[in-house]
C-alpha cells in the first residue's frame, strides 16, 4: 500500500513543478483557453452532414469519412501508424437479415414487432428449429460466485436470457444498479457462443436494456458486423424479443414469465427447458466488407505511448418514412472532433512530449467496438499505457464538473479529480451508470486487454443548470434526431478537449502511467478470450 500511496503521491504534483517552471505550461494553457467554436465546428458539421449518409461501414459516406480523417492527419503533418500508410484495412462478414419469424405451435412472432436479429448463416434464407431454454440472466460471474448455467448442455438450443445482471434486483451483489460488463447484451451472446447454442433471444424491457425498443430496431435492422472470429462458432441466431411478446408465447405453453423470473434471482438457478420446439426463419444477405481504422502518431522522447481514440461511424440510413440518415452528429462527429482538435494541439507542442500519441479514428464501434478491437488485439500492446477516449462529447455549453467514465477502475480517477479542481471543476460520475457506458465505446476494447482506459467527458450539468447531455443520452442518441446544430455553443466540447490535453500533460511531466486498482468488475482476457 505504501507504494501505491507514493504513486498517486506523486500523480498529484502540480505539473508546472515536475517542469521547473510555469512559462511552457502558461503557453499551453493559453493555446487551450483559445480553442476556437471553428476548429471544433468545422468537423461536426462535416461529419454530421447528409451527403455522409450515416457513415455506415462500408457505405460510400463512411469511405469518405475515412478519406477526409486521413486528409486531416495529413494537413496536421501528423505521422502514418497504420499498415498502410494512415489506414488500418480490415474484413468484416457483414450480414443483414430481415422477414424474420418465430412459430411456436399456434403463436408466430413477427419481424420488428415482435422481435429482430441476425443470422449469421451465408445461405438466401434460413430455418433453425431447436427448444427454447431460459437461462435467466446467462451469466457466468466467479467474483459474485454466480452461475446461471451450472453443468447445463444447452448446445444446439435457442437460449432465452435477461439482459442486465442480478445487481439491479440485489444491490449488494455485482454493482447494485450499476451495470456490469456482465449485465452488457454483447457478454450475453458471447456467453451463449461458448456454449455452443444455436441461437439467442435477449428479452428486451426498457428497464432493462436501459433504451427503449426503436433503439434496437434502429441498431438491428441494417445489417450486423463481425470480426470473422467472432462467428467462428455454432451460434446461427442472436435476436432480440419484446418482454411482452415472449409472455404471449409462454402463455400457450402455460408457463408465466414472471415465475422464471423470480427463479432466476438465486444463485441456485439452473436453465430451465420451456418446452417449446421454436422455428426461426427469415431472409439473409451477406457480403465481405473492407473498412478502415485511420491512425497517426506524434512522436514524443520515448516510444511508450498514449493512444486517443474516438469512432469514426454510425448507423447509416433507415427505410422507413421522412428522415432516413442517422446522422451521428454528436455520435461520434462531436467526438473525433475533439480528438483530432487535441492532436492538433499535441502536435504544437511535440517538442515537450515525453510519451509519444497515437491518434485511432477507429471504424465499426457501433457493431460491437469492432475496429478498437481488431486494433488493440494487432497493435503492439507492450508500449501502451493508457486509453483516452472520446465518445459522444457534449456539444452544450460549458459544465460545472468534468466526468471520467470507468476512471474508477484505475488512477485515472485521480488525475481527472485533481485536474479538475486545478480549474475549477468538480469530478462527477455520470447518472446513467446503470447503461453500463464503460462497456459500450471504444475504451473498453483497449481496458479488456489490460490497458488503463477511460472516456473523458465534461460533466453533464452546466453552468445554467441545464442538462442537456443526459436528455441527449434518453432522447436523441441512435435516432435521426442526432443532427448538427450551428447554435451550439460548443462550451462542453472545449472543457473535454482541454481536459484530455491536461491529462496527457500530467502524464507526460510526471511520468507514472495510471495504473489498475483492485476493484475491476471486468475480466482482463487475452487474444483467445481467455480470462
Amino acid at each position: 500500500m505504501k507504494k501505491r500511496a507514493g504513486v498517486v503521491a506523486l500523480i498529484l504534483i502540480p505539473a508546472y513543478v515536475l517542469a521547473g517552471g510555469r512559462g511552457a505550461n502558461d503557453r499551453f494553457e493559453q493555446r487551450l483557453r483559445n480553442i476556437s467554436s471553428a476548429e471544433m465546428q468545422a468537423v461536426v458539421e462535416f461529419l454530421g452532414h447528409d451527403l455522409l449518409e450515416g457513415r455506415s461501414p462500408g457505405s460510400r459516406g463512411g469511405d469518405l469519412a475515412e478519406i477526409y480523417i486521413r486528409s486531416l492527419f495529413k494537413m496536421l503533418d501528423l505521422e502514418p501508424a497504420g499498415t498502410n500508410g494512415y489506414m488500418q484495412p480490415f474484413i468484416l462478414k457483414k450480414f443483414t437479415t430481415s422477414g424474420i419469424q418465430l412459430a411456436a405451435g399456434d403463436v408466430a412472432l413477427e419481424y420488428i414487432h415482435d422481435l429482430v436479429g441476425t443470422a449469421t448463416c451465408q445461405t438466401p434464407d434460413f430455418n433453425i428449429s431447436a427448444p427454447l431454454v431460459f437461462v435467466g440472466f446467462g451469466i457466468r460471474a466467479q467474483k459474485w460466485n454466480w452461475d446461471d448455467y451450472k453443468d447445463a448442455d444447452v448446445s444446439g438450443k435457442i437460449l432465452v436470457s435477461r439482459v442486465n445482471d442480478p445487481g439491479s434486483f440485489h444491490p449488494q451483489i455485482f454493482e447494485g444498479k450499476t451495470l456490469t460488463y456482465f449485465g452488457r447484451w454483447t457478454y450475453h451472446i458471447e456467453e451463449a457462443a461458448r456454449r455452443k447454442a444455436l441461437g439467442i433471444l435477449l428479452i428486451h424491457t426498457d428497464e432493462s436494456a436501459g433504451y427503449g425498443w426503436k433503439v434496437v430496431e434502429n441498431s438491428w435492422t441494417n445489417g450486423e458486423f463481425f470480426i470473422p472470429a467472432q462467428i467462428d462458432n455454432p451460434l446461427v441466431f442472436r435476436g432480440w424479443i419484446k418482454e411482452e411478446s415472449l409472455e404471449r408465447l409462454l402463455a400457450s405453453k402455460g408457463v408465466k414469465l414472471a415465475d422464471l423470473y423470480r427463479q432466476s434471482l438465486t444463485t441456485e438457478f439452473k436453465p430451465v427447458d420451456l418446452g417449446i420446439q421454436a422455428a426461426i426463419s427469415g431472409r439473409n444477405q451477406w457480403q465481405d466488407v473492407e473498412n478502415r481504422n485511420v491512425v497517426a502518431s506524434v512522436s514524443g522522447k520515448v516510444p511508450q505511448r498514449i493512444v486517443l481514440s474516438a469512432h469514426i461511424d454510425h448507423l447509416g440510413t433507415t427505410n422507413t418514412g421522412g428522415d432516413r440518415i442517422f446522422n451521428g452528429a454528436i455520435d461520434n462527429g462531436s467526438a473525433v472532433a475533439a480528438m483530432l482538435v487535441a492532436a492538433k494541439i499535441l502536435k504544437e507542442f511535440q517538442d515537450d512530449l515525453y510519451y509519444s500519441i497515437t491518434v485511432l479514428a477507429c471504424n465499426s464501434e457501433e457493431a460491437g467496438l469492432l475496429g478498437s478491437r481488431f486494433y488493440v488485439d494487432t497493435t503492439d500492446r507492450s508500449n501502451i499505457i493508457a486509453n483516452i477516449n472520446f465518445e459522444s462529447s457534449p456539444v452544450w455549453k460549458s459544465a460545472t464538473s468534468l466526468m471520467g467514465i470507468g476512471a474508477r477502475f484505475s488512477t485515472f480517477a485521480e488525475l481527472i479529480r485533481q485536474t479538475a479542481a486545478d480549474h475549477g471543476l468538480t469530478y462527477s460520475q455520470f447518472s446513467l451508470a446503470n447503461q453500463g457506458l464503460f462497456y459500450r465505446s471504444d475504451q473498453f476494447s483497449f481496458a479488456r486487454r489490460g490497458i488503463p482506459a477511460v472516456w473523458i467527458s465534461a460533466g453533464e450539468t452546466e453552468v445554467d443548470g441545464e442538462r442537456h447531455y443526459t436528455r441527449f443520452w434518453l432522447g436523441d442518441y441512435h435516432t435521426v434526431r442526432d443532427e448538427y446544430d450551428p447554435e451550439w455553443d460548443l462550451g462542453g466540447l472545449r472543457q473535454t478537449i482541454q481536459a484530455a490535453l491536461r491529462l496527457v500533460r500530467r502524464m507526460n511531466e510526471n511520468r507514472v502511467p495510471p495504473q489498475w486498482k483492485n476493484n475491476l468488475t471486468f475480466p482482463i482476457e487475452n487474444e483467445a478470450g481467455e480470462k
